[in-house]
């Protein structure tokens, strides 16, 4: 099962995807929280400690996604590398085994 949050800035997203992620994996899922928002503040949210948070490193899309086009011209994404190498080369593992990626951060100017 997958779950994504939308909406306005200030709505609570992050507050409810970090209540949700460690709940669920209390519960013993694998759970896996990815921040995509441009001002990355869901590992704090998780309960993740200074030392953790400095280990994340934005995921490269370019390093783990490849766009296919099938033959009626519909692209997709998909995934080059495991998953749990992606975890281990840019994630940690916070509280309650809650595997954290962050997907946004400055790159540079003009990169993004």
């Amino acid at each position: 099962m997958r779950i994504a949050l939308a909406g306005k800035g200030g709505s609570g997203k992050t507050t409810i995807s970090a209540t949700m992620a460690r709940m669920f994996a209390r519960r013993g899922y694998t759970t896996n929280a990815l921040d995509d928002d441009p001002n990355p503040n869901l590992a704090s949210a998780l309960g993740l400690t200074s030392d953790m948070i400095e280990r994340l490193k934005r995921v490269p899309r370019e390093d783990i996604l490849e766009e296919r086009v099938d033959d009626e011209g519909h692209a997709s994404l998909h995934m080059i590398r495991p998953f749990d190498q992606v975890i281990t080369d840019y994630g940690v593992i916070g509280p309650d085994g809650v595997q954290t990626l962050t997907m946004t951060g400055l790159i540079g100017a003009g990169k993004g």
